[in-house]
């Protein structure tokens, strides 16, 4: 399984960072939106298109 990490920068801007992966400059909130998406879709829990 792919670890993926939430961290506060410097800044005070948050990063998501995953194998293949670096987001910076977000808020709290939308990294942990982001983590959550991002284990939804590697879990293969999203749901099919229709």
């Amino acid at each position: 399984m792919s670890a993926i990490q939430i961290l506060q920068n410097d800044d005070g801007l948050w990063a998501v960072t995953a194998p293949s992966l670096v987001v910076t400059g977000l808020t709290k909130e939308t990294a942990e939106t982001l983590a959550a998406l991002f284990l939804k879709l590697r879990d293969g829990s999203h749901p099919s298109p229709a």
